[in-house]
């Protein structure tokens, strides 16, 4: 009898931890989700810059980890905020021609976009808009 009741009570903990690290994981996929309205998306590419834009209904400190392997994300761009307090710019500067690049906006230190992507424009060739692509 104590040897069933210890395994139903061991049994009811286990399923409520569960229960709990899932809530938590969902509440963290849907803030994520929740924070951007819109984009981000390269607004403008050149041969040796990029500006990303989004809007955000969260405000904070936000910026762009960017790099040319999707999986190493190793340098920021810091954010300009508009006077709203909505919309957001990073400019990405120092970028190599004709080259692909990974990003992903960033709040506080936290991801708050899916990897977006780019490819920077061959030297001399005329900058182009709107070229990112956002798994969702």
């Amino acid at each position: 009898m104590k040897l069933s009741l210890a395994f139903l009570f061991i049994s009811i903990l286990a399923v409520g931890l569960a229960a709990g690290q899932n809530a938590g994981r969902n509440s963290a996929m849907s803030t994520q989700g929740q924070q951007l309205t819109n984009g981000p998306v390269a607004e403008y590419v050149s041969d040796s810059n990029c500006t990303i834009g989004w809007s955000s209904q969260a405000s904070g400190t936000m910026s762009v980890r960017y790099g040319t392997d999707r999986t190493k994300l190793t340098q920021t761009a810091e954010a300009m905020e508009s006077k709203d307090g909505r919309n957001y710019h990073a400019r990405v500067n120092g970028l190599a021609p004709n080259t692909r690049y990974y990003f992903q906006v960033v709040n506080g230190g936290e991801a708050v976009s899916g990897i977006g992507t780019f490819q920077t424009v061959a030297q001399g060739d005329a900058p182009i808009k709107s070229k990112a692509t956002v798994p969702q």
